[in-house]
């Protein structure tokens, strides 16, 4: 059995591709048998063309659910082809224009007869096949607009991985793991300076013995995210050390730590909570905004020791 076949559902993108990609390379032959110079990636936008009589690039977009840069590489060959022509919209200049040129009318005359008899060919095959294809592809098509394939996988990993998830406070037992996910982090975005270097030799004299608290992130007691408080004065404390591992990224683990240590830090009641970040970590930043933390210009109490130019942020709780 075809190993793609056997795989089902989940190779039903490369199916789906491999029989584009089959019936692209019959068509291909078609065409260079007619001794046509046109490729078969072109027919969608040709055909819109056609149709619309003059329709801008950004229409063409979004008619054939395509990127603009995308639309903009099909359109350049076109006209280099000769078969369209480009031009500005006079009421906004930013706006392209693209209708056919004498040439390409000519030949939409040509291939009429031609792309009528791939229309009743395949019309036969999907009679012959029985299948219903294009509307179960109708079906799919109007299933994924209402949610991505990117999210319905990232809310199952969500899903899969936030079941079997604990937060633990440090223990010793966890000193390797708690050093090498933020030096694999730090490596990743930043740099590693002498006072990460210090925290995470000694975590237990650093931290825990000067008012704070470490919390490390468990899925099936495997280490996968941690983070740190630690005091600044009566009323505040510091968010730190915040990383989820790499392969466990893009699941909103970042987002059920924050909640965790906005918990926590509610708990020793302190009235706010301070972090370093910075410019380079949108990810996070946007992680922290959206939660409420706010910019602030700087802190009495606290300075950035590590020398990397970070942005100040700021959440009030308990008030």
């Amino acid at each position: 059995m075809n190993f793609i076949k056997e795989l089902g559902t989940l190779a039903i993108g490369s199916r789906l591709k491999n029989l584009s990609e089959l019936m692209m390379k019959d068509m291909a032959r078609i065409y260079k048998d007619q001794d046509v110079d046109f490729e078969p990636r072109w027919f969608t936008f040709f055909q819109l063309i056609v149709r619309k009589k003059e329709i801008s690039v950004t229409e063409i977009a979004r008619e054939l659910s395509q990127t603009h840069p995308a639309v903009v590489q099909v359109v350049n060959v076109l006209e280099k082809k000769k078969l369209i022509i480009t031009r500005k919209d006079k009421s906004d200049q930013r706006k392209s224009l693209v209708r056919l040129s004498k040439k390409g009318k000519k030949l939409a005359e040509d291939m009429a007869p031609l792309w009528d008899a791939v229309r009743k060919v395949s019309d036969e095959i999907m009679k012959e096949s029985d299948s219903g294809l294009l509307d179960s592809i109708a079906k799919i098509e109007t299933v994924l607009e209402q949610k991505s394939t990117y999210q319905r996988i990232q809310e199952k990993l969500h899903k899969d991985v936030s079941k079997n998830i604990e937060f633990v406070p440090y223990q010793g037992k966890y000193r390797q793991e708690f050093r090498q996910l933020n030096e694999d982090w730090l490596n990743s975005y930043l740099e590693i300076s002498d006072h990460d270097r210090e925290i995470l030799a000694d975590p237990t004299n650093k931290i825990i013995k000067k008012n704070g608290e470490i919390f490390l992130l468990l899925h099936n007691e495997e280490v996968i995210g941690t983070y740190t408080l630690r005091k600044i004065n009566h009323n505040d404390c510091e968010l730190s050390k915040f990383t989820v591992k790499k392969e466990f990224r893009g699941r909103k683990l970042g987002k059920i730590m924050l909640e965790h240590a906005i918990n926590r830090a509610k708990v020793l009641e302190y009235n706010s909570i301070i972090l370093f970040t910075h410019h380079k970590l949108k990810e996070a930043s946007l992680l922290y905004k959206k939660r409420g933390f706010a910019i602030i210009s700087g802190h009495n109490d606290i300075s950035d020791e590590t020398g990397r130019c970070s942005v100040l942020l700021q959440l009030n709780i308990n008030l």
